[in-house]
């Protein structure tokens, strides 16, 4: 019989290491004693958030457990997404499902020696994991893997199938030559196909092509998704691209990080792969739209500084720069108030510090009032989208106008838009703005018809030093993303961090 004292259950278990930690210590002690508090510090934070159990960390080891393999896969990305901004900080991780026993502070049993066996097999910065963790995540979009083979596993009576994660595109080099020859193939098929039918049908099939072609000709960005959970318990979808400097895009609403042609910001030809030539690039769905948890109510600013802090504290981010548009303006201006020490630079692009400019939008019977309620109660008819989309891109093609309603289907639900929407009345950060101290660039479309340059200026005012530059001629989504001079100013102003001012201590009474 069993003590009181023990228990057998079915768990997840993850082990970690650090690469290179022995001669990392008899290089340089102290070096590796901060490697090792970062690493203890990023467990405990990242296992909490998906619900698992720090049990042992020792010397540069740690040991976890979780009653979910998905929960165990998807902190194991997170920790490897969240180290892209340390790179003297690598891990390799194990992840199996087995039996084991809890015994007071230990687990012990075949399960944990089996995760404990597999961990070596990763490469560095890799993850492995075993049979049965990966059937029961092999079905999740964001995670992608490839067999290596039955594994004769130290103290292991049988081998054991090992699967290692790998980047989207996958690591098998000669698949991605026959998945490249393919998609060659199936395009000249589709050119073909335009050919033939010539002028007919041109929206629809200009539609087609937007959306597949760059998928079919372009390398895709390597991307890392990972998941943090907010203090209120919502789950946050963020992705990490690129290396060196942190930059943290905040949109705030209407977002989807695998399905992004809806927004030139997330087209993987477009601003994203521009960014991530020299910044580790991080950006995410807020609450309600894309990967992250949709079934929420909260829209409110303190919410989407909720899942702001989430993402920032899973990554391990010590200081960051943003770059906010549209929507995620006034969420960076309140992250920045109460986390000062934090952040080395601010760009607010096509945004505002108030939504007062917005009041008449909401008398009834107004456009903005009347594609909420549309939102609401039809989002699912393409009148509803079509709506949404000429009130916020009233001078777009056709094809982009069809992108705009197909991104729109995939990213939101119907009472989130209508939510978040809603909840723009009640935003106003201009008292955190005048609090602000650290150098921003703040630009403005002259044609912007959703955040009028009236608005912009008055946030550029609020803060003390910022810059202030339009865009002349340039729309909403133009002055937010997609115009060829913004993305050079933001790139000069963001390249300049290294001479930015000393960090600002918190102020007394700053909330937490």
């Amino acid at each position: 019989m069993t003590p009181a004292h023990e228990e057998r259950r079915l768990l997840a278990i993850m082990f970690t290491d650090v690469v290179g930690y022995t001669a990392l210590t008899e290089r340089d002690e102290a070096a590796a004693v901060r490697v090792r508090d970062r690493h203890r510090e990023l467990m405990q934070t990242l296992v909490r958030q998906f619900d698992g159990e720090v049990v042992d960390a020792t010397g540069d080891e740690s040991l976890s457990i979780f009653s979910s393999a998905l929960h165990a896969v998807d902190c194991a990305l997170a920790l490897q997404g969240a180290l892209r901004s340390h790179p003297d900080l690598r891990l390799r991780i194990g992840v199996h499902l087995g039996d084991v026993l809890r015994h007071g502070d230990e687990v012990v049993g075949e399960g944990v020696n089996v995760a404990a066996r597999i961990r070596p097999l990763a490469e560095a910065g890799g993850i492995c994991v075993s049979e049965p963790v990966w059937q029961m995540v092999r079905s999740r979009a964001h995670i992608h893997g490839h067999a290596l083979g039955p594994q004769a596993l130290k103290n292991v009576a049988l081998p054991v199938t090992v699967y290692a994660l790998s980047e989207e595109r996958g690591a098998d080099s000669s698949a991605g030559k026959r998945r490249g020859r393919k998609r060659w193939a199936v395009a000249v098929g589709a050119l073909l196909v335009v050919a033939g039918l010539g002028f007919a049908g041109r929206a629809a099939i200009g539609t087609w092509m937007v959306l597949n072609l760059p998928r079919m000709f372009d390398r895709p960005l390597e991307q890392q998704i990972g998941f943090a959970t907010t203090s209120d318990g919502v789950r946050i979808a963020y992705a990490t691209s690129g290396q060196g400097p942190p930059l943290v895009i905040v949109v705030g609403w209407v977002t989807h990080l695998k399905e992004g042609l809806g927004s030139t910001l997330y087209d993987e030809s477009g601003a994203l792969r521009w960014y991530s030539r020299g910044h580790l690039v991080v950006r995410y769905d807020g609450r309600g739209f894309g990967l992250s948890d949709r079934d929420v109510t909260d829209f409110s600013l303190d919410a989407r500084v909720r899942d702001l802090e989430a993402v920032v504290d899973a990554l391990g981010l010590e200081r960051f720069a943003f770059y906010a548009l549209s929507s995620g303006g006034p969420t960076v201006v309140a992250y920045a108030d109460r986390h000062p020490e934090r952040v080395t630079r601010l760009v607010l692009a096509a945004t505002y510090g108030d939504s007062s400019f917005a009041a008449e939008r909401w008398r009834v019977g107004s456009t903005w009032h009347g594609v909420a309620e549309l939102a609401r109660t039809t989002w699912e008819s393409p009148a509803a989208r079509a709506a949404w989309v000429e009130m916020q891109a009233p001078g777009a093609s056709e094809v982009e106008r069809r992108v705009l309603m197909h991104f729109l289907q995939v990213a939101a639900d119907g009472d989130a838009v209508a939510g978040f929407m809603e909840a723009i009345r009640d935003i106003d950060v201009s008292e955190q703005a005048h609090r602000i101290r650290v150098p921003t660039l703040v630009v403005a479309g002259s044609r912007d018809t959703t955040v009028p340059m009236v608005a912009s200026r008055a946030l550029a005012a609020a803060i003390p030093g910022a810059r202030f530059e339009i865009l002349e001629g340039a729309s909403h989504l133009e002055a937010s993303a997609t115009d060829p001079r913004l993305k050079q100013m933001v790139s000069d102003f963001l390249a300049s961090e290294a001479q930015a001012p000393a960090p600002v201590p918190p102020r007394a009474g700053a909330r937490p």
